[in-house]
């Protein structure tokens, strides 16, 4: 089967061309019988675009947060371990001692072992 040059020819030829691109500026393209029997189908795929782009936007939305919130626990976890490794350093016996020591107190450390009360 060989191809019609000559129909593609008419098709793309000037006249056709300027003819249905008057058309479709004036809006007359919308009247003829096929054209219209499509646009709801076109409304529908429009639609279908839109929702579409609008789901891109809001994954992104949620990327971006879910970043935020990875960076704030990130922050806190660092906040955690110093607070932890002041807690350990402020009860220590040593610690303990020099701030009694720092204060005035008389408090000593006893030399010999608690007795365990049955």
């Amino acid at each position: 089967m060989k191809p019609n040059f000559e129909k593609l020819k008419q098709a793309f030829s000037g006249e056709n061309f300027r003819r249905g691109f008057q058309e479709t500026l004036s809006g007359e393209v919308f009247l003829k019988q096929r054209v219209r029997a499509n646009l709801p189908l076109a409304g529908l795929i429009c639609l279908l675009f839109i929702v579409y782009i609008d789901c891109g936007y809001r994954a992104q939305k949620q990327q971006r947060q879910i970043a935020d919130l990875n960076r704030e626990i990130e922050a806190a976890h660092f906040e955690y371990l110093t607070l932890s490794a002041q807690l350990v350093e402020h009860s220590r016996q040593s610690f303990i001692l020099r701030k009694l020591q720092e204060n005035g107190s008389n408090v000593k450390v006893s030399s010999t072992p608690p007795i365990e009360i049955d």
